[in-house]
């Protein structure tokens, strides 16, 4: 090993060790179920982030989402078990690919024409997040068991 590669590693560990994220190096870890879920990486004019929702599910939140900012569509390739995917027209020119990692792992990816379009790329990330629908585990209180009572029965 050369020494730049024992101090990559020696980095690397010491960061894992004591918890710290790398996450200058996150668009190089695999995918891991939820923990790749909330960032958005870009690479040049290309971002990507990923779901743990199926297909069906991000395909549809990426359509209403896409109404809801009025954005004129073009469907190119319609869900299918896949993926699917459309290009926008107008003021923002984006593409969206929406494609199956996993069984309920799902990437969607927003290539654009300028980097000023940014924002609006992020603008829509942050929509999809919204239509998503939310996991909530419904959890019963203590009272839930307990017989309600009435004015009458006293």
């Amino acid at each position: 090993m050369t020494k730049r590669e024992i101090v990559v590693f020696l980095l690397l560990a010491t960061s894992l060790l004591t918890g710290c994220a790398v996450l200058g190096l996150i668009p190089f870890i695999p995918v891991v179920g939820g923990s790749y879920q909330g960032y958005t990486v870009w690479k040049g004019r290309e971002s990507s982030k990923y779901y743990t929702y199926d297909i069906k599910t991000v395909c549809q939140a990426v359509n209403q989402s896409c109404e809801q900012l009025k954005l004129e569509t073009v469907i190119q390739n319609p869900v299918s078990e896949n993926g699917c995917s459309m290009e926008t027209k107008g003021n923002y020119p984006m593409e969206i690919n929406v494609s199956n990692v996993e069984k309920n792992l799902t990437k969607v990816v927003i290539t654009i024409a300028l980097f000023g379009d940014k924002q609006y790329a992020e603008l829509l990330y942050r929509t999809i997040d919204d239509n998503v629908p939310k996991k909530i585990d419904i959890i019963p209180t203590a009272t839930d068991n307990i017989p309600k009572t009435t004015t009458s029965d006293k």
